[in-house]
């Protein structure tokens, strides 16, 4: 139920960023959104008796992770699509678990890159090629939709990395760490939004004005608690059903509530990133079991140890 949820939250953060951006331009739609999820996680954070970080070094970890996961990959998106469709940006940040199994080889050790995450990956990013290949002629000609799909690849890979970084710095109590972050992201993005103010559409339409508090409370607090709860409870590999069903559901709301048509080259360009992911994670994790249950054959029979080294 819990990734059901999740699913729906995140996959819904396409489409309602497309009602908000009716009203809002995207650096303020931005930093509303945050500061509303800081407020919800302040309170939460409130209730459970715990506080933020302390002052002092740890918050250098937390600025860049709030860069990279929420600074950047956020006003991207955003100012994606204000040229792309919902469901076109969801299917172009699916390929984001390629990208933390190409940078995991380079920066977690012990994740190396193995045949078959080699080619999920290069499966995977012929599906990105399928979607916006044709389009990158439009690059010279100055088409925004062209820019506004490498965009969104480019917030892709900062949530990548921010999730490499993320792991890096090791475990501790995850809201505060969230509210943190959102501090951080608040207290950057609020400012620099200042002069788009003059570009709200006056006044705003009641659903840009519900849509920007759903992307607050909803689909960045309430996401951020459920994420650590799938982490700390059935763990990384059921939270990975996400990479399938989170593009999915983006898809399928952006055509029912907005009417967004996807082209065939894009579902088939979706079919392949999946694959590509599914290549990688799982076809890494079967090898994995392979050789673990290998390896407790051997333990258990000095004859084929023995037929091994020979």
């Amino acid at each position: 139920m819990v990734l059901l949820a999740l699913t729906v939250f995140w996959g819904s953060a396409f489409l309602f960023t497309e009602l908000a951006l009716q009203s809002f331009p995207p650096a303020l739609l931005v930093a509303v959104r945050i500061a509303i999820a800081l407020a919800v996680l302040l309170l939460v954070l409130y209730w459970s008796g715990t506080g933020l970080p302390r002052p002092g070094r740890k918050w250098i970890p937390i600025l860049i992770m709030a860069t990279l996961g929420t600074i950047l990959p956020f006003n991207l998106i955003a100012w994606a699509q204000r040229y792309i469709d919902s469901g076109l940006t969801a299917i172009l940040m699916a390929v984001m678990p390629l990208f933390v199994v190409t940078l995991s080889h380079y920066f977690i050790p012990g994740e190396r890159l193995s045949g078959l995450r080699i080619a999920g990956f290069l499966v995977g990013f012929a599906g990105v090629f399928q979607v916006i290949g044709p389009d990158l002629a439009g690059l010279q000609a100055g088409r925004m939709e062209t820019w506004g799909m490498l965009a969104v690849l480019v917030a892709s890979l900062s949530y990548a990395a921010g999730s490499i970084y993320t792991r890096r710095c090791g475990h501790g109590n995850p809201i505060p760490l969230a509210a943190g972050m959102l501090l951080i992201a608040t207290a950057v993005t609020l400012p620099a939004s200042i002069p788009s103010v003059s570009a709200i559409t006056w006044p705003p339409k009641p659903d840009a004005l519900m849509a920007i508090a759903v992307l607050g409370v909803i689909c960045t607090a309430f996401s951020t608690i459920l994420f650590f709860r799938l982490v700390q409870g059935p763990g990384p590999t059921f939270l990975s059903l996400v990479n399938y069903l989170v593009p999915a559901w983006a898809v399928l709301a952006g055509a029912l509530v907005l009417g967004e048509s996807i082209e065939r080259a894009a579902l088939t360009g979706l079919a392949l990133i999946l694959t590509g992911i599914a290549i990688s994670e799982g076809g890494q994790r079967v090898m994995l079991k392979i050789q673990d249950r290998r390896l407790a054959r051997v333990a258990a029979s000095p004859e084929l140890a023995m037929e091994d080294a020979t």
